[in-house]
């Protein structure tokens, strides 16, 4: 009796037990149950949070992105104070007209108190990556906006997504003797310690992408700087300081004349034309002073005046006389004088010399250059780097081809180019054998550039007057300006308030 009641009691025991542990396993379950939607509504606020953060971001990337096809297509007018800029009447952006488009921060801080190297906010001149810059520099702002006249918002997808985008302009101050080139930035360019006349400019994009946005209301935002600048296709090279280079024959078989660089071979030493005269180069040796009519002479020489016309354009009948010229080729008589310089260490690859790229990669120079098919078109409003391909380039009579505030990068990889009579081109003409070997320059009528001509094709005959006359100011900005890309380190992303 006592055994069967024992029995029952372990039975009821085990019973207890199993309901018991049963219960806790339905706890757990339901605890783990919450534990697990509580790690996924995370993770879904997470992965909400990035894809708002993400769209965002690549908002203010193509701000940024929008920002340098503003500057670019803009190029010549961002860092230039002068009124009537081109022939339409466009003014500079730094000319005091009603295109004016930058305003100094340092007017600004004063205006309002503000301490641009210490103080923070959400104006763009606390933007300037350098505090100790910022005062020196102009922010952008044109009908009361400071914020870029882009369509940005158009092209982002749906319509959750805005950018605005401001900038600051940094207008160089550059002394290429020095060590370290650039000196910082300049208001003014009287007190810059080289050259800040806005030949070289840098600026400061500054883009605030929001994501996840409700009329105008939005739950992300991203900051993002990037810095562009502007640099010409000589920035990686060894430009030239001569009016003449070539690889192939000089004279040409017709009748030139070249003003030469007063000091290319030091003070008070002029150099008119450099000559190939490197045997180990595979088109050999291309010195042949004897053939043709030529001459070179020296500046007043040339204009018959003492002072530089104001334009830099002949105001007469310019010319080298025999009894005038340091070199010549006339009346069967040659004299080669000192500013001849027939190098036998001259540059197989002219074209890496130049553009610090080697002539088999030359598309990465086409690349950032504006490609033509078509001379046609070039006129005194063209200014920056042109590349022609095809098979001509003609450059019409009685055409002027930039300016000598603007002047143009023209580089013709046309099989034939060549200049009809009374055209003046302001700026450098490089003629290249990268897309023809046979490539060839050609002028007929008397033509005049302003600047400099490198032949790295084939000096090819004239009929009238070839002239190249140097001018360091339009050499200089030829192969200095013409692109924009943007400055190696420059990129970063910000607090709101631009710390």
């Amino acid at each position: 009796m006592k055994s069967r009641q024992n029995s029952m009691n372990r039975g009821r025991q085990s019973g207890v037990v199993t309901t018991f542990t049963g219960v806790m396993i339905l706890v757990l379950l339901t605890l783990m149950m919450f534990f697990a939607i509580r790690v996924g509504v995370l993770e879904q606020r997470v992965s909400a949070n990035e894809m708002r953060q993400k769209d965002a971001f690549h908002a203010a990337e193509a701000g940024i992105n929008h920002g340098k096809e503003f500057f670019r297509a803009n190029r010549r007018f961002v860092a230039s104070r002068q009124v009537d800029k081109a022939t339409n009447g466009d003014d500079g952006w730094l000319a005091a007209t009603s295109d004016l488009r930058w305003q100094p921060c340092a007017d600004w801080a004063a205006a309002n108190s503000v301490d641009l190297v210490n103080d923070q906010g959400e104006h763009p001149c606390f933007g300037g990556a350098t505090p100790t810059q910022r005062a020196n520099m102009f922010y952008y702002e044109f009908n009361g906006s400071t914020e870029l006249p882009l369509n940005t918002d158009d092209v982002l997808p749906g319509t959750e997504e805005q950018v605005a985008v401001e900038a600051l302009l940094c207008v160089l101050d550059v002394d290429p003797e020095a060590d370290i080139p650039v000196q910082g930035c300049v208001t003014d360019p009287a007190s810059a310690v080289g050259i800040g006349d806005g030949t070289y400019w840098m600026v400061t994009l500054l883009a605030r992408g929001e994501g996840d946005c409700n009329n105008g209301n939005c739950i992300a935002e991203s900051l993002v700087r990037e810095q562009v600048s502007n640099f010409g296709p000589a920035a990686g090279g060894n430009a030239p300081n001569v009016p003449l280079t070539t690889k192939s024959s000089f004279p040409p078989s017709g009748t030139a004349e070249v003003v030469p660089n007063p000091n290319a071979g030091g003070i008070g030493v002029p150099v008119s034309v450099w000559m190939n005269a490197n045997n180990s180069c595979p088109t050999g040796a291309a010195v042949d002073p004897s053939s043709g009519s030529w001459a070179t002479c020296e500046y007043h020489e040339w204009y018959e005046t003492l002072s530089l016309p104001d334009d830099v354009i002949c105001p007469g009948n310019c010319s080298c006389t025999q009894a005038e010229s340091l070199s010549y080729t006339m009346s069967q008589e040659n004299t080669l004088g000192i500013d001849l310089i027939a190098d036998s260490n001259f540059p197989c690859d002219l074209f890496q010399f130049y553009f610090g790229v080697p002539s088999d990669d030359y598309e990465i120079v086409k690349g950032y250059s504006q490609v033509i098919d078509s001379c046609d078109g070039l006129g005194p409003d063209s200014s920056g780097v042109y590349w022609v391909t095809g098979s001509e380039c003609l450059i019409n009579a009685n055409t002027q081809v930039g300016s000598p505030e603007d002047p143009v990068m023209l580089i013709s990889a046309a099989s034939l180019t060549r200049l009809n009579g009374g055209a003046n081109v302001f700026g450098t003409i490089f003629i290249t054998d990268t897309e023809d070997v046979n490539a060839q320059l050609q002028s007929n009528g008397t033509n005049t550039v302003y600047g400099s001509v490198i032949v790295d094709g084939t000096l090819g005959s004239y009929t009238g007057t070839f002239q190249v006359v140097w001018n360091e100011n339009i050499a200089m900005k030829a192969g200095g300006d013409g692109a924009v890309g943007s400055v190696l380190g420059g990129w970063a992303d910000f607090h709101p308030n631009w710390q």
